[in-house]
Parts: structure tokens; C-alpha cells; sequence
């Protein structure tokens, strides 16, 4: 199986990740035992469509890869991966958290379209490993907990779904799931990156469908599977 190594995007996600770390330290809280919805999933997974759901539903919703303003918004969402989720689990205690995700081929096509560029092949390997270490990372820290939902952007009635876990009047957004697909012309270098990429994790098969645990987990993937079963997952 191919190796991770470490690219410019581990340094850039490392920078940000302490950069938005730093700015939820310093900016106001307002009031903590108000219920505030996380998305924590990575962009180009239904984030869009979350951000309506919560709009439709009457609730502040901020749409953003900027700094979240946690003190003066209820909802938020975009670049979720990189945000200090644990610590708006503890200065939040009401809050409520939201996995999203979806197949892996079409995660990677997707952020390749819309960044027009070509990546290597070893620049899709990690990508498929740094997720999969996040989801690995999610769940052990959401294990067991009723405040916590993952969800499969793709799978039939997943907006539903989060809509009825969290008790919302409205169930869908009034203008239907918002998916951005890029009109943006797939290039065909990436594409072929792709497959190349998945092939040397042998997760061609695995790729195409909304698998929470990956091969790539190694040993880990029984106890992260006992850990799936203990939370609210719609794959």
C-alpha cells in the first residue's frame, strides 16, 4: 500500500489550524449555553445545503472558510476539518456537532475541479490519509455521544436526516439540496491522478462508496467501527 508523506499542505493546514485556534481563544463567546451547530466535515461535502437547512429552520447561520464568530452566529460550516472543534465542545456544552462527508473518489474529484490545478498523485494519497485520520480523530473523540451526528452527504435522505436527529420543523431547504458542482471543466490529468492514487491505496472499491472507517486505518478499523456503532451515522 502507498505511504503518506508530508506535503505543503500539511504545513498550510498546521498554520491554520493554530491561526483559527488563537482567534476562538481571543474573540467573544457570547452566551455559552446557547445551542450552536458545528459542521466539522471538509468542504465540498454538503456544506451548502447544511447552511440553507439551518436558514430555513431560523437559525443565524454563517457560510464561511473565514474565522467562525462562534459568540454571534448559531450555525456554522465550511473548512470544518481545520476548526478547533474541542474547544468549542468545552466552552459550548449544548452544542451540537455535524460529520459531514461523502465517497471518497468523488471528494477528491471534486476539490481538484475546483481548484484547476493538477495534483499528483502523491498529493491525492495524502489528502486520502489525512482524512481519513480526521474521521479516525472524530470518532474516538464523539464515541458514544448523542450530540454528534455523521452523515453521508450523498446517501438517500441524509439532509432528512440530520433535520429529524436535531428535531427541526423544516426539513429540506425550500430551493431543494444545494450541491455545487462546479461548472468548472474537470480536468483529465486529475482524474487520472485519482484512479492511480486509489489504486496504490487498493481502495478503488472502498472509494466509491460513504465509508466513515477506512482500509487505510490499519489495525485501528475494528475498534473505529465499535466506535461508528455507538453514534448516529447515516452512510
Amino acid at each position: 500500500m502507498a505511504r503518506r508523506t508530508t506535503d505543503i499542505n500539511d504545513i498550510a493546514f498546521g498554520v491554520i489550524r493554530v491561526r483559527m485556534r488563537l482567534h476562538f481563544m481571543l474573540t467573544p463567546k457570547g452566551d455559552r449555553q446557547a445551542v450552536k451547530y458545528f459542521v466539522i466535515g471538509h468542504p465540498r461535502n454538503g456544506t451548502t445545503t447544511l447552511h440553507k437547512l439551518f436558514v430555513a429552520n431560523g437559525l443565524n447561520s454563517f457560510h464561511d472558510s473565514r474565522d467562525w464568530q462562534t459568540g454571534r452566529h448559531d450555525a456554522f460550516s465550511d473548512f470544518g476539518q481545520l476548526r478547533p472543534v474541542a474547544g468549542y465542545d468545552r466552552t459550548y456544552p449544548n452544542a451540537r456537532f455535524i460529520l459531514n462527508f461523502r465517497p471518497l473518489r468523488h471528494y477528491l474529484n471534486s476539490i481538484a475541479t475546483h481548484h484547476q490545478k493538477v495534483f499528483s498523485v502523491q498529493n491525492f494519497i495524502n489528502e486520502a490519509y489525512r482524512r481519513a485520520e480526521y474521521f479516525a480523530w472524530a470518532l474516538d473523540y464523539f464515541k458514544g455521544r448523542d450530540d454528534f451526528i455523521a452523515v453521508n452527504i450523498e446517501a438517500p435522505g441524509a439532509v432528512r436526516a440530520v433535520a429529524d436527529f436535531w428535531g427541526f420543523a423544516v426539513k429540506e431547504p425550500p430551493e431543494g439540496l444545494i450541491n455545487n458542482v462546479s461548472t468548472r471543466p474537470k480536468l483529465e490529468q486529475n482524474s487520472a491522478n485519482i484512479e492511480t492514487a486509489l489504486a496504490a491505496l487498493d481502495l478503488v472499491e472502498e472509494a466509491g462508496r460513504g465509508c466513515l472507517v477506512s482500509r487505510l486505518n490499519g489495525a485501528r478499523q475494528t475498534a473505529l467501527l465499535a466506535a461508528r456503532d455507538t453514534i448516529r451515522c447515516v452512510q
